[in-house]
């Protein structure tokens, strides 16, 4: 069994684990994920998406999630799909799919509400392509015994227009695909990355930054007016300078760094 390594959730050192490495590729993941983003930004407007990392389950937990949400299920050649919507989620989507806002989510979701979810599941089965590869009936509303374990899933954590959390399940391991080279650059169009600003470098001895307090003042080695640099983890993607625009912190990109473009 291949296995992928992972850490131990929680604060402090973090035990290393290995666990069994999901059978869903991230390009067909990262692929999914932008079909729904799509279809959910049509339904709801501007939509606010993250993509979870591809986790295999084993029958205990594949258990738990069913048992706390709605399922719907739409058949495919190479592997089923199964739609996870957690019941307060369901019920929250089909809420503001009707015009009611933010209203509370509480109570289960009526036969009217499934229906409408039903819907919302069918323009949604249009991303699953490249799980399914070839897709037969569905996507329908299922029961927890009506479907076999699944063996892999994935969320997507919806943060605007409303909070939810849509799993994608699937019921058969797909194919090892074998390693693979570079993801197609559309895959990654519409992901977002966390980048750093740095105007100012010092260096400060362990005895220094002991002593530190309120109003310490800290001799920076960056002289006034040098380049600043936008930086992606430990990478440099470009150089320019750090200013104010309306009133919000920016940077003006002069120089993008060697290799950064394809």
């Amino acid at each position: 069994m291949i296995a992928d390594a992972t850490f131990e959730s929680g604060g402090g050192a973090r035990a290393l684990r290995f666990v069994p490495r999901a059978s869903v590729p991230l390009d067909a993941a990262c692929a999914v994920a932008n079909g729904i983003r799509e279809t959910l930004r049509e339904l709801l407007g501007e939509c606010d998406l993250v993509l979870g990392e591809p986790a295999a389950l084993v029958p205990s937990a594949w258990a738990l999630l069913a048992r706390e949400s709605l399922l719907f299920l739409t058949r495919g050649r190479a592997t089923d799909v199964v739609i996870v919507l957690p019941h307060r989620d369901a019920r929250r989507l089909v809420l503001r799919a009707f015009g009611e806002g933010d209203a509370l989510p509480d109570g289960a979701c009526s036969v009217l509400e499934v229906h409408a979810l039903e819907r919302i599941a069918a323009r949604c089965a249009a991303a699953f392509e490249p799980l399914c590869r070839g897709r037969g009936e569905g996507p329908r509303s299922v029961r927890a015994h009506q479907v076999p374990a699944c063996t892999a899933y994935f969320d997507l954590r919806v943060h605007a227009p409303l909070p939810l959390t849509l799993g994608i399940a699937i019921v058969r391991d797909l194919p090892d695909p074998g390693p693979a080279a570079l993801l197609a650059p559309r895959i990654l169009e519409a992901l977002t990355v966390d980048v750093r600003a740095v105007f100012a470098e010092g260096i400060l001895d362990a005895a220094g930054f002991v002593e530190l307090r309120p109003g310490s003042v800290v001799r920076l080695e960056t002289k006034v007016g040098a380049p600043a640099s936008l930086n992606l983890g430990a990478g440099r993607l470009a150089t320019g300078v750090a200013g104010v625009v309306a009133s919000h912190t920016a940077f003006l990109v002069h120089d993008v760094a060697t290799g950064v473009h394809p």
